[in-house]
Parts: structure tokens; C-alpha cells; sequence
């Protein structure tokens, strides 16, 4: 074959070879570029949406690192009672409150959801009081009754607590790890506990570990 039609077919190989790579890697760069834009999005939605629901009201007396010292104000919390292992009760807790609050049970308007879930043992009972609070239009006596016998009222007063903040997946060894640091910084700063730890949630379960907001509460004096 001659020497210059060789070179030539050489050469218009390696111009196709180089536009179908160019094109290729725009492609790549365009679906990378998308799947960023999508990712952050998402992670913008999980990161931000509890912030937009209602929670309650508390002012920070004392900060130190991820753990806070808070006054909350008087809690007005539709609760129920459930067995078994805390993550079962969480989840089966959180049903009969959800139907609560979408008016499937009961006469009315529909409840906004607020943050956080709430979860606390109940040691005379060995049962999981699992439980959502309700916003703070609503007081004992304007709050709708439920059909279901399982949802009851509750009313905590202001209380001072201590309260540590973490991220992560909410199993049993992170929640006891967290307690029982948040129990030796109680008692390295002279405080008393004065109930069960209460755990708050304030993710729903799509939300990524390393975005989701838990934390431990108890309260002091």
C-alpha cells in the first residue's frame, strides 16, 4: 500500500477516534455534571425540610460543643404507647400518630406535622411512649379528639434539659454511646437528671445517615 494513502488512513482514524472521544467525554461530563446538580438538590431537601416544619419552642442557656443546655417551653404532645424493641415501637408508634394528625381517625381539619419525633421508656410499664408535638395554635382544650383509644394527650411543662446533637444511622449502640456521654457531661457539670432520656428525630428514613439530626434529651436541675 502506498506510504501517503496509509498515512491518510492513519490520520482519518485518529480524527474520528478524537471526535468520538471528545463527544463521549462531553456526555460524560454532561451526566456528571447533572447527577452533582441532583445530589446536592436532594441533599438540600433532606438537610432543610425539617427546618420548615414547626418545632418546639426552647432558648440555649449554655453550649458546649454538640451538647446544650435548653429551657424549653411547656410541650403540648400527642403520644402513644407501644412494646417491643425500641426501634419496632419507633415505627410502630409513629403510624396511629400519623393517622392522627391527617384526620383519618378522627373529626376536623388536618394537623401539620411538626419535628421532632419524640421516643421515652417508660420503666413502670417497660413500654416505648412515642410521640409527636402538636403546633402551638392548638392548646388541651382546642386539640381534636382521637378515635383511636391508643393516642393520648400529654402536657410537659417547661423544663430545663440537657440535649446532645449527632448525625448518623439511630441504631441501639450509636443511641446508648450518645446517652452515655451526654450522662457524663451531666454529671462533670454538677447537674441531676431528672427522668429518662428522651430521643428526638427529625429525619424521615430516606434521608442519608451522615444528614440526619438526632438527639438525646434529659431533663436537669
Amino acid at each position: 500500500m502506498d506510504r501517503r494513502i496509509l498515512s491518510s488512513c492513519v490520520e482519518n482514524w485518529l480524527q474520528g477516534l478524537a471526535k468520538y472521544l471528545n463527544n463521549d467525554l462531553m456526555m460524560i461530563k454532561t451526566i456528571a455534571a447533572t447527577s452533582i446538580a441532583l445530589i446536592t438538590c436532594a441533599s438540600a431537601v433532606w438537610y432543610f425540610a425539617p427546618k420548615f416544619l414547626e418545632q418546639p419552642a426552647y432558648s440555649v442557656l449554655k453550649k458546649e460543643g454538640s451538647i446544650e443546655v435548653r429551657a424549653y417551653e411547656q410541650m403540648l404532645l400527642q403520644s402513644v404507647a407501644v412494646s417491643g424493641d425500641q426501634y419496632d415501637a419507633l415505627r410502630n408508634g409513629f403510624r396511629p400518630l400519623v393517622r392522627y394528625i391527617g384526620a383519618k381517625e378522627r373529626d376536623g381539619e388536618k394537623i401539620s406535622m411538626t419535628a421532632p419525633v419524640m421516643q421515652i421508656l417508660d420503666d413502670t410499664k417497660q413500654e416505648w411512649i412515642v410521640s409527636f408535638s402538636m403546633p402551638s395554635k392548638y392548646n388541651e382544650d382546642s386539640l381534636p379528639n382521637s378515635n383511636n383509644n391508643m393516642v393520648f394527650t400529654e402536657v410537659v411543662p417547661p423544663t430545663v434539659t440537657a440535649v446532645i446533637r449527632f448525625s448518623g444511622r439511630a441504631n441501639a449502640d450509636l443511641l446508648g454511646r450518645k446517652t452515655a456521654e451526654l450522662m457524663n457531661w451531666i454529671d462533670e457539670l454538677g447537674y441531676v437528671a431528672k427522668e429518662k432520656p428522651r430521643y428526638m428525630f427529625y429525619n424521615d428514613p430516606s434521608t442519608p445517615p451522615f444528614l440526619r439530626r438526632n438527639e438525646v434529651m434529659i431533663a436537669v436541675q
